[in-house]
Formats: C-alpha cells, structure tokens, sequence
C-alpha cells in the first residue's frame, strides 16, 4: 500500500489529537476520515483493511522505539493503538467499522466466543491497561516489556481472523 504523509502544523496537529481523543479515534484515523470526507470518497474495504494493518505494524515499532527511548507513557499509547487497530482490521474484513471503544469490546468477545480462544480477551484487557497508563503513567518498563509481547501475540491471533 503506498502511503501519503502530511505535516500539520503544531496547533492543528494538537487539535487533531484532542478530537480523535474526544470521539475514541486515533489521530490518524481521523485525519483520513476528515480527507475522505472533505473529497467526498469512500475507502474500498480492502484499502481499509490495509489501513488499519499498516497503522498497527506502524504503531507496533513506533511502541518499540519509544521503549528504547524510555518514553514509557508513548510505548503504553502506541501499543494500545495497535492493538486496536489490529481489532479494527479484522472488522473491517468483515464489512463492520467499529467506532467506540465499547464496540470494540463486543468484537474482540465475539472473536473469542467463534474461535473458543480466550486469550483473545485476556490480551485485549491488556491492551486497555496501556490506554488508561496513557493517562495514568502508572507503569514501569518491565510492565511494558511483557505487555509488548502479549500484544504481539493478541495481533498474531487477529491475523489469522483476517
């Protein structure tokens, strides 16, 4: 998939943020939903598939830099992002977007409920801790270094829903 990347100034990357926070988006996804929008188009379901997996390998190495970085409080949002976004890509698959957090939830239930594996929430419920670590910064390094490896799992375990 190629890629297209654009530079926001300071205050309107900010803005960005904060919004994507306020309706349970990440910043990207909101900033292609707002392009799609504003060019009256609409993403072929594969494209969004590939979307949402190249974001969550993308977010997935990003975690890993800020790891080395000591940037703990990024690692924690950079996991939970792709987390998510591997959750979203299998909805997508399937025809469904997923908008809130909740809806998040019933999907990753439901995968667990049709696959019998119910690890799949047990990782997802990790991945909810490292949202609320954003906020909280109550994490320390090792905590992360394990909740790396659990997310890498959870994605594996989404890929082969896809």
């Amino acid at each position: 998939m190629e890629v297209t990347c654009i530079i926001l100034p300071k205050r309107l990357g900010e803005r960005l943020r904060e919004k994507a926070e306020e309706i349970g988006y990440l910043p990207e996804e909101l900033g292609v939903e707002l392009v799609r929008n504003s060019l009256n188009e609409e993403l072929d379901p594969e494209d969004l598939v590939e979307h949402y997996r190249a974001l969550s390998e993308k977010y997935l190495a990003d975690a890993k830099e800020f790891l080395d970085k000591g940037d703990l409080v990024q690692v924690s949002e950079k996991l939970w992002g792709a987390a998510a976004l591997a959750v979203k890509m299998v909805a997508a698959k399937r025809g469904l977007r997923l908008e809130k957090h909740g809806s998040l939830w019933d999907f990753v239930s439901g995968l667990s409920r049709e696959s019998g594996d119910k690890e799949i929430v047990t990782f997802f419920h990790v991945a909810n801790s490292l949202h609320r670590n954003f906020y909280e910064n109550q994490m320390n390094r090792e905590s992360l270094e394990v909740a790396i490896r659990d997310i890498e799992k959870l994605i594996e375990k989404l890929k082969r829903f896809s």
